[in-house]
């Protein structure tokens, strides 16, 4: 199975493989406490709880750890936390203002990638995303209407 390491900001690392995860574990990457989040069914679980991963004596019951460092973490690439798709959502909502309301929906999507993605801006976004939407309908109907005043 192949899991990922959740930050204390939320940041996910990985996927790794349990013997990945038993070298971050003995480097003090990943401690007993540390939260896992299982890549197939996205469940998760603390990390002394994953069969076949094992500790050093001097973390099983550590209650004040530091925060491990995973800048530099071995193993597989990280996973995406949905900051590229937050990012086009800020792109495609102004452009829903000014342009075309139909890029709401593009960004309505790409804000439902980050929270599926767990982003920590992701809701935010997505208020955003859905009120630059609605913006856009009502600038393009008030655009129909003063054209169809043009006409009479």
């Amino acid at each position: 199975m192949n899991y990922f390491v959740i930050a204390a900001d939320g940041q996910k690392y990985g996927p790794a493989d349990v013997v990945t995860l038993n070298h971050w574990a003995q480097e003090g990457r990943v401690m007993p406490t540390s939260w896992l989040e299982d890549a197939t069914t996205g469940q998760r679980v603390p990390a002394n709880t994953v069969p076949g991963l094992m500790f050093p004596m001097n973390t099983q019951g550590a209650s004040n750890y530091h925060q491990p460092n995973y800048q530099h973490a071995p193993g597989p690439a990280f996973g995406d936390n949905g900051a590229s798709d937050v990012t086009k959502v800020w792109i495609f909502s102004a452009l829903s203002v000014f342009c075309c309301s139909l890029l709401g929906i593009v960004a309505i999507i790409f804000a439902a990638n980050a929270q599926k993605k767990g982003h920590p801006q992701a809701q935010t976004s997505m208020i955003v995303a859905i009120i630059c939407t609605v913006i856009g309908c009502g600038g393009g109907f008030m655009a129909l209407g003063a054209l169809g005043n043009l006409g009479g």
